[in-house]
């Protein structure tokens, strides 16, 4: 029996100790032509000797020391050497260990991956990079009606993130969110005319680059991003007013920040209870959360005219010393168009909004991870992941003259793209739930 389990070797010996197995092989098959003419005079022209790296077995490490002949062709002088399917020459490891190690380098450190079995984290990044490149070239999209733009903190820097709305899909994550990467992703993708809205949030860089790629499409700022505005706007109120108490009134204020951010809806009724007190003694902090709630109430709105009426309305009651919420409202007024376009279309980023937090888990479970590792995770590391999908080629009708029936004329097609990559937000979800990342 063969313990090596490689066919195209036969094991003349074997050295082990307490880490290491080193199996001593030689081919079974040794070349029969001249690699570069196909002459089959050829004649052993040295011997050789080369060591490579393969799976562990039994908690050892496997190394394989391969003996074997240079060769010469009689008829073009070329000097070469056996070559071996199962081996890769360039890494000096085994095909099955390649393979292995692309599937680890999405899991662990390459440092880990290298000490495991006994080669450089060089080679370990570099397998790394050329199976990236390689998932790369499979990401064949189908374009979304509805395309999602947004971006994530991620090792220290924002990135820029792409989803299909409709379809809760992840397309892809960029180094970075600038004009250029952004218009570089929306060129490559294939029947941009597909595309009908765009939503997005208030970064100038985004929008500059739909205009210029996608004229046509509708660019909606997503709801979230108005919402949180008004947060901050409460939140920049609260500290302004804060800072004007003294230390026995911000002693009755205890826990307010969390209660004056949360929603309405969602207080309990002590909370409820609370807003009176502090309503009735501070009623600065009434007319902040009022504003707050107010802008919030906004998109409860059902068309694009009540919206903009009702948004007059609100901007005309903010008071002249309130002043995150005024400039809010000119941030809102430069922003009108595309913050106003929510309310013929009603889409939104909410499951992108959502991969914020899931990023969050995956950098700190890959605490260390450069952005190249950390988006090859998300995007080819789990279960999550769809790959393209084709239907069968469709032929068409022959000529069944002689001649195009001699030369094999006819119609092609290819096949068709039923689904196109993209990672499942909800199947990723689940993944994280289920600690499999």
């Amino acid at each position: 029996m063969n313990a090596l389990n490689l066919p195209e070797f036969k094991v003349i010996g074997t050295q082990e100790n307490d880490h290491d197995i080193l199996f001593i092989v030689e081919a079974k098959n040794p070349p029969y032509c001249c690699p570069e003419c196909g002459s089959i005079f050829i004649y052993k022209h040295g011997k050789t000797e080369r060591f490579v790296r393969d799976l562990n077995a039994f908690g050892k490490r496997v190394g394989i020391n391969i003996i074997g002949n240079r060769y010469k062709c009689q008829d073009c002088s070329t000097t070469f050497s056996e070559s071996y399917q199962s081996i890769d020459d360039r890494d000096k490891i085994t095909i099955r260990l390649r393979n292995y190690i692309q599937e680890q380098s999405l899991k662990k450190p390459f440092a880990n991956i290298a000490d495991e079995f006994g080669i450089s984290p060089t080679t370990v990044k570099r397998i790394f990079t050329e199976y990236v490149k390689e998932q790369e070239a499979q990401m064949i999209f189908t374009t979304p009606r509805i395309l999602g733009i947004d971006e994530v903190h991620l090792n220290k820097q924002m990135r820029a993130v792409f989803t299909d709305i409709e379809g809760l899909k992840v397309l892809d994550i960029l180094p970075k969110r600038n004009k250029e990467n952004v218009i570089a992703f929306l060129t490559k993708l294939p029947d941009k005319n597909a595309i009908e809205v765009v939503t997005t949030d208030m970064w100038q860089p985004y929008k500059d680059a739909v205009l210029m790629v996608i004229p046509h499409a509708k660019l909606v700022v997503d709801k979230f991003h108005v919402i949180q505005y008004a947060n901050i706007a409460m939140e920049n109120a609260r500290k302004s007013f804060r800072s004007t108490l003294t230390d026995k009134q911000r002693k009755q204020l205890m826990h307010e920040r969390f209660i004056l951010l949360k929603n309405k809806e969602y207080l309990t009724p002590q909370e409820q209870w609370n807003l009176q007190i502090w309503f009735v003694t501070f009623p600065t902090l009434k007319v902040a959360y009022n504003l707050k709630e107010g802008l919030r109430d906004m998109y409860l709105c059902k068309t694009r005219e009540q919206a903009i009426e009702y948004y007059r309305q609100w901007k005309s009651s903010i008071p002249k010393d309130m002043q995150p919420f005024l400039d809010i409202a000119k941030i809102i007024d430069n922003w009108s168009t595309e913050i106003f376009n929510y309310f013929d279309y009603f889409v939104t980023n909410a499951f992108t909004e959502s991969i914020n937090n899931l990023i969050k888990h995956i950098e700190k479970a890959g605490r260390g991870y450069s952005f190249e590792v950390l988006r090859a995770k998300v995007l080819f590391g789990t279960k999550a992941t769809i790959k393209p999908k084709f239907g069968e080629q469709a032929f068409g009708p022959m000529d069944n003259t002689f001649s195009n029936m001699l030369y094999g004329s006819f119609n092609y097609s290819p096949p068709k793209l039923i689904e196109g990559f993209g990672v499942s937000i909800p199947q990723l979800l689940k993944v994280i739930e289920r600690d499999e990342f």
